[in-house]
């Protein structure tokens, strides 16, 4: 499982960009840790098909 933080530092977007994506439902969140900041936790086969179906991504 990877953090929102995580997955921006990888792929090297925004913490925002990748919420925004959750919230949105382009990429599917397992769960949300507890509290107003609390992290998403998104598995890495859900990023690598949100960002390259298909493919494998590079740090992934």
């Amino acid at each position: 499982m990877l953090t929102t933080r995580e997955i921006s530092r990888r792929l090297q977007l925004s913490r925002e960009t990748i919420c925004l994506a959750i919230r949105e439902g382009r990429l599917k969140a397992l769960t949300k840790l507890p509290g107003r900041n609390g992290a998403y936790l998104v598995s890495e086969q859900a990023v690598v098909e949100w960002r390259c179906p298909g493919e494998r991504l590079p740090g992934l």
